[in-house]
C-alpha cells in the first residue's frame, strides 16, 4: 500500500468537501466527512514518511496548513463566478429589481380599503378587478364567486387580500327606511296637534 498517494489523494479529498460545504447545506455532514479525509490524509502521511523523511512529514503538515485557508480563500472568492457556482449560489438581486418591488408593494398599499370585483372564482386565490386594474388577490380562506363586489383589507407579498363587502339585505333596508318614515310622520301628527285655549 502506498501511502504517500493516500495522504495526497485524501488532502485533496478533504479540500473538495470542504469547499462543498460553504456553498453546500448539509448539516454539518460534508464537514465531517471533510475532517475525517483530513484526518485519513495526516495518518497516511505519518506513515508514509515519519520514519523515512521528517522533514518530508512536517513539509506536508505546513502544506496542509497552508492549503486550507488558501482553497477556502480561492473558493469564496472565484467559484461563485463560475457557470457551476451560480447555479447554486442564488444571485443577489440587482438594485433595479429591489426598487421595482418597493414600488410595486407601495402602489399595492395605497390600494386598501378600496372597493373592487372580483374576475374569477377566488378558491382562494384569483383575480381583482380594482380602480380599473386587474390584480391578483386572495381571499381569507374562502371561496368568493366571480363578479362579486369585495373590499382590499390587506397586501401579502405581491397579492392582495380581500372580504366580500357586508350589503345590507334588501328586507332591512326596507325596513329602515319604513321606520324612518313612521317616525316623521309622527313628528308630523306631533307638531300638527294644538292645545286648546281655556
Amino acid at each position: 500500500m502506498d501511502y504517500s498517494l493516500i495522504a495526497i489523494l485524501a488532502l485533496a479529498v478533504a479540500l473538495i468537501l470542504l469547499v462543498a460545504e460553504i456553498f453546500i447545506p448539509s448539516g454539518g455532514i460534508i464537514a465531517v466527512l471533510a475532517l475525517l479525509s483530513l484526518g485519513s490524509a495526516i495518518w497516511a502521511a505519518w506513515f508514509a514518511w515519519w520514519d523515512t523523511n521528517p522533514s518530508l512529514w512536517w513539509s506536508y503538515i505546513a502544506g496542509v496548513v497552508i492549503l486550507i485557508p488558501t482553497t477556502l480563500g480561492f473558493a469564496v472568492r472565484f467559484f461563485p463566478n463560475t457557470t457551476w457556482g451560480k447555479k447554486i449560489i442564488h444571485e443577489v438581486p440587482t438594485l433595479e429589481e429591489v426598487t421595482g418591488f418597493k414600488e410595486e408593494s407601495e402602489h399595492l398599499r395605497s390600494l386598501l380599503g378600496k372597493i373592487g370585483k372580483t374576475q374569477t372564482l377566488l378558491n382562494p386565490s384569483g383575480f381583482v378587478l380594482v380602480n380599473n386594474e386587474r390584480l391578483h388577490c386572495e381571499s381569507q380562506g374562502m371561496v368568493i364567486e366571480s363578479q362579486v363586489d369585495v373590499e382590499v383589507i390587506a397586501v401579502e407579498g405581491a397579492r392582495l387580500v380581500v372580504k366580500v363587502l357586508k350589503q345590507v339585505p334588501a328586507e332591512e333596508s326596507k325596513s329602515d327606511s319604513e321606520t324612518a318614515q313612521l317616525s316623521d310622520s309622527t313628528t308630523d301628527d306631533r307638531l300638527d296637534f294644538e292645545i286648546p285655549e281655556s
